[in-house]
């Protein structure tokens, strides 16, 4: 069984030996460091050099977006993003919550991502908080990358799903989807095709937030039950769909390490 986890903020962390150990002893054998700006691409680059099973995404988030995206800085993440530990552009997008530019900002720097990842045939990563009509109405303008989108963290209901899966989107989901109570939700993951999806953590070291990556499991143990599938299934699948966006570099050097199972000794020192 191999597990992965599209979405973590390896970054943001001071102790990334034993996140990963963890995640190793616990059947996760691929993991997406999602970078938030520039300073953030960088680190997440330099931990996926040292530790096998890292891939990296690098981009501006929404939310961290303080100026409309210049050209210098969009040089500056192209220089990063063609760094062939790269796998994505992400994470990228709309937030109509928390975001501290106007969305017409927003969605200038959002379409010049996915521009960029066009030009060096990356798939997205998606943020979406609060605007969905306006973020896929830029998808559907500057079209989804050949190498695909996963709209990341998909906590809505079949309103939001099946737009998203029209626009040719993969939809990714994290431990809500274990919540008996979420039940808008479930049965939206339980509607998309099992080739358009992919599991998460969304890892990131918040006060009284315990989530890591080794709780992937949990998220792959819930949507096996509303699949009514067995859990290895659905790990095998989320993680083929992961490896199916890389790019051939990236796919062919994880599927080799991937056959040979998740390391179980200590992955690189990396603090």
């Amino acid at each position: 069984m191999l597990l992965s986890d599209s979405h973590v903020h390896l970054h943001a962390y001071r102790d990334v030996r034993g996140l990963l150990q963890r995640a190793r002893r616990a059947d996760v054998g691929l993991l997406v460091s999602v970078a938030v700006d520039l300073a953030s691409s960088r680190r997440t680059i330099d931990i996926a050099r040292r530790n096998p099973g890292v891939v990296t995404a690098v981009g501006l988030h929404p939310s961290h977006l303080e100026a409309p995206l210049d050209a210098a800085t969009l040089e500056d993440l192209e220089l990063l993003a063609r760094d062939p530990v790269v796998g994505f552009i992400g994470e990228i997008g709309l937030d109509a919550i928390e975001a501290r530019v106007g969305i017409d900002v927003q969605r200038a720097a959002f379409a010049a991502q996915i521009e960029l990842a066009q030009k060096l045939d990356l798939p997205v990563n998606l943020h979406v908080r609060g605007a969905f009509d306006e973020a896929f109405d830029v998808l559907a303008r500057t079209g989804v990358p050949d190498a695909g989108a996963v709209l990341h963290y998909f906590v809505d209901g079949t309103e939001i799903a099946r737009p998203a899966l029209d626009l040719g989107l993969c939809l990714s989901v994290g431990k809500p989807v274990t919540r008996v109570e979420n039940e808008r939700l479930r049965q939206a993951v339980a509607m998309v095709p099992r080739d358009r999806l992919v599991l998460e953590t969304d890892s990131y070291p918040l006060p009284g937030r315990k989530t890591e990556p080794a709780d992937v499991k949990l998220v792959a143990l819930a949507v096996s039950r509303l699949f009514g599938s067995s859990l290895e299934a659905i790990a095998d699948a989320t993680t083929a769909n992961l490896l199916r966006m890389l790019p051939v570099n990236l796919k062919r050097h994880y599927e080799a390490l991937l056959s040979r199972g998740p390391e179980r000794g200590d992955p690189a020192s990396e603090q």
